[in-house]
């Protein structure tokens, strides 16, 4: 059966062949399948590391919608999904190249511009994507998403630095929102591109230089990594940090954001955002 992925909507009978195949990935060994507490949930599955497929992949499968007339599918990287849909396994083994890593920094502060980083676990090489592109009284205005495209511009100069190529170097990049394009740029380039959990040094040294940034931007330490807070504190710091720059910088406040141009509450709009940049990397 020949699926399109691009669309939407799926039929039963497209629903039932993507599980058949699914369920076979895992009794190959490449896949788990999860429990989750969600009525309209169908099926879920998540990667295994071990076999090539990082445990930040999911792809879950919704119960038929009548309003929709079909079932949805959500994926982190719809191109593993394919890959395990038409039982290449072969691919998931990546070539024997070194590994360029690729992270943001920034995204769901309310401040500055978003910093994005590659490493070869020896040399880490940062550039910012200005505020500017994320605010709504600019030329590169938020609403364009031309931040988009500024970040995915910067990752592969900083690429260049390295000296990579497809011949080189393979790519492993985080699954956050920010790097969709520049990860789909890449495979058009001809990088092998791995969608995994950026830790380590890549991880540590972007936090703290966008700190550096923050600090130096606005005059204050006040930046946070919502990933090392609880939950609950996240719209203390953020209402903070908000409320500084529109006293202290305003020209640094990302007003783009519906939740800072006062079309929604800023705290519920900040968790959403992070929310939803979770979702896709699979937390």
């Amino acid at each position: 059966m020949r699926i399109h992925f691009t669309k939407k909507v799926f039929t039963e009978a497209e629903i039932a062949f993507i599980i058949d195949k699914l369920e076979r990935a895992c009794e190959k060994g490449l896949l788990t399948p999860r429990t989750e507490n969600n009525p309209y949930l169908l099926a879920s599955f998540r990667g295994i590391e071990s076999a090539g497929i990082s445990h930040k992949w999911n792809v879950k499968i919704y119960k038929y919608n009548l309003r929709k007339q079909g079932h949805s599918v959500v994926c982190v990287d719809t191109h593993v999904l394919i890959k395990l849909v038409q039982q290449d396994y072969a691919s998931f083994t990546p070539p024997p190249l070194p590994v360029l890593r690729i992270d943001d920094a920034g995204w769901g502060f309310p401040l500055c511009g978003v910093m994005v980083g590659v490493t070869d676990e020896t040399a880490v090489r940062t550039a910012v994507v200005p505020v500017a592109y994320f605010r709504h009284d600019t030329r590169d205005h938020f609403g364009t998403k031309k931040y988009l495209k500024k970040y995915s511009d910067l990752a592969i100069e900083i690429l260049g630095t390295f000296g990579a190529s497809p011949e080189t170097h393979r790519i492993e990049i985080c699954s956050g929102y920010i790097n969709q394009p520049l990860k789909n740029r890449l495979r058009g380039r001809g990088y092998d591109v791995r969608v995994v959990e950026i830790r380590g040094l890549l991880q540590a040294e972007l936090e703290a230089r966008y700190r550096v940034h923050v600090m130096e931007t606005v005059g204050a330490d006040i930046y946070y990594d919502p990933k090392d807070m609880q939950e609950s504190d996240i719209p203390r710091r953020y209402r903070h940090s908000l409320r500084y720059g529109q006293r202290h910088c305003p020209e640094q406040v990302k007003t783009g954001w519906e939740a800072i141009i006062g079309t929604r509450d800023p705290i519920e709009a900040a968790l959403m955002a992070m929310l939803k940049d979770a979702h896709l990397r699979g937390d």
